[in-house]
């Protein structure tokens, strides 16, 4: 038993060949390929992103301009009504590719203050969708950063704003 959750464990780490093809034609949008962002292993159980998460998104993040970018395919343990995925997991992957953005640029953890979301159209099981966040405006520890889902076919599948905190430095932390 433990044999085939590890297997099942490897197989949602690495990206599917849907998610493999749409990060290659980004790449050819920039004209190099994109570089995908370290993870870090003191957050292995992000739920998002962390390696040793067995029910975790296992989401890979790529540089764009000024920004982040993750491609996400949902699967059955995603849903919620008729073939379509969870909103509550909707907002996690906003987030999460907000969020993530500001902790790997600035090497500190960025927590949500605030998040305004608007759903728009909805993401089927198995659709592979592409999750773009930038960051807006900042003013000292606060950052105002927006995410976008876009589903296959182009149309915007969610929305978000986000007001995200800066973790602070103690002066240890800083030398």
């Amino acid at each position: 038993m433990r044999e085939i959750e590890n297997r099942v464990l490897m197989e949602h780490l690495q990206m599917n060949e849907m998610e493999k093809k749409l990060l290659e034609e980004e790449g050819k949008k920039y004209g190099r390929p994109l570089e995908e962002i370290s993870k870090d292993i003191k957050y292995d159980m992000c739920f998002a992103c962390g390696e040793q998460n067995p029910i975790g998104l296992h989401l890979h993040f790529f540089w764009i301009p000024n920004g982040v970018l993750a491609f996400f395919t949902p699967r059955q343990e995603h849903q919620s009504y008729d073939g379509r995925m969870h909103g509550g997991l909707i907002t996690v992957l906003l987030d999460e590719i907000m969020g993530n953005y500001l902790f790997r640029k600035e090497g500190v953890p960025a927590y949500t203050a605030r998040i305004d979301l608007r759903f728009r159209t909805p993401v089927k099981i198995g659709d592979t969708i592409r999750c773009e966040g930038h960051e807006v405006k900042r003013k000292g520890r606060l950052v105002i950063m927006e995410g976008v889902i876009t589903n296959p076919n182009g149309t915007v599948a969610a929305e978000a704003t986000s007001t995200m905190m800066m973790e602070k430095l103690t002066k240890m932390e800083r030398e």
